[in-house]
């Protein structure tokens, strides 16, 4: 074999010539002699790096004025202090951690018109807040949604969006409150809402959602507040409801709700309003709502419930509303009303209660 050092001295040369000029006007060369000697754009090239995402994706505040440009043009002057490279610096309804990444972005009754499109939700690792409520967003919410992995409170209450919720959202294992309220969505209530253990607000209402009452939504141990009203949804209240221990107010009311009433509410003690007005739910009204000692509100209008006003009622010292209304119940009205001494609102007509008032 031939030795490179055996070859002519000219093809040597001539070698070493082409590799000089090809290294020296190379696209990579050209690039990192522009860059080590031009301005930044933004500034200093640390203060870029610092709000750069990882991997090389969009920084946060890229991503929120991508957003912003999605808006109309109302919506785009009312985020006129959305410049520049930082989300952190003077962006209305924006707050940050020590490190500048976004936690809070709260927009609430801005009058913004638009979508959540062309929100990239994977650009947020570290918020912890999304609340958008009060405004004229449309559209669906985008899967994508699921991305916002530390998020505490999600609220898009009283917007314009349609279709149904995602599935998603059983993604938000550190969710606390969730409220989709005066929206127009539909479809189901996701069976993936009852993974989200630690919600203490779920608030569903006033929007056009069908189907059942999931049957794990007993899974909710935490939760204080459960907002359905206002609704399509069908079938029977699942029993497991008498899991959620800590739920002090409970509204399913105007729906289309069958069946019994289970007796295992009667476990809710810590309940302070309950109304399941307004729906088809039938036979008496459970002898276990005597354990409700705490309870004010209590409406049960609106149904087919019958049988006798129960005399466990009389326990419920601390009741200010009793509305049983428009019901099928019969019997005489028992002596024992004059005992619910806090007792403001009393609605008992439309139903077949004979004999005399007390």
């Amino acid at each position: 074999m031939t030795s490179s050092l055996h070859k002519p001295f000219s093809s040597f040369f001539l070698h070493l010539f082409v590799l000089l000029h090809m290294f020296y006007f190379s696209p990579f060369f050209a690039f990192a002699d522009h860059t080590s000697s031009a301005t930044p754009i933004f500034g200093t090239t640390a203060s870029a790096a610092k709000y750069k995402v990882a991997g090389g994706k969009i920084t946060e505040a890229e991503a929120l004025l991508k957003w912003k440009a999605s808006l109309d043009s109302q919506s785009q002057s009312l985020l006129s202090s959305w410049v520049g490279i930082s989300a952190c610096i003077n962006w209305i309804g924006i707050n940050c951690d020590n490190s500048g990444s976004v936690t809070n972005l709260t927009l609430q009754s801005f009058r913004l018109r638009g979508t959540l499109y062309d929100f990239n939700f994977s650009s947020f690792p570290n918020l912890l807040t999304l609340d958008l409520r009060k405004n004229s967003l449309s559209g669906t919410i985008p899967s994508q949604i699921g991305n916002l992995s530390k998020i505490i409170e999600l609220n898009l209450r009283d917007n314009e969006l349609t279709g149904s919720i995602p599935s998603e959202i059983g993604f938000l294992k550190s969710l606390s409150l969730l409220s989709l309220r005066e929206n127009k969505l539909s479809g189901f209530i996701p069976q993936e809402i009852c993974l989200l253990e630690t919600l203490i607000q779920l608030d569903l209402s006033i929007n056009v959602l069908s189907g059942r009452i999931p049957s794990s939504i007993g899974n909710l141990r935490n939760l204080s507040l459960l907002y359905l009203f206002r609704n399509q949804l069908s079938g029977p209240i699942p029993s497991s409801i008498g899991n959620l221990r800590n739920l002090s107010k409970l509204f399913l009311w105007r729906n289309k709700l069958s069946g019994f009433i289970p007796q295992e509410i009667g476990l809710l003690e810590s309940l302070n309003q309950l109304s399941l007005s307004n729906n088809v739910l039938t036979g008496e009204i459970p002898s276990s709502f005597e354990s409700l000692r705490n309870l004010s509100i209590l409406h049960l209008w609106g149904n087919k419930l019958s049988g006798p006003i129960p005399q466990e009622i009389r326990f419920l010292e601390s009741l200010n509303e009793l509305d049983l209304s428009y019901n099928i119940l019969t019997g005489e009205i028992p002596n024992f009303i004059e005992n619910l001494k806090g007792l403001s609102v009393l609605f008992l007509g439309g139903n077949k209660l004979s004999g005399f008032i007390p």
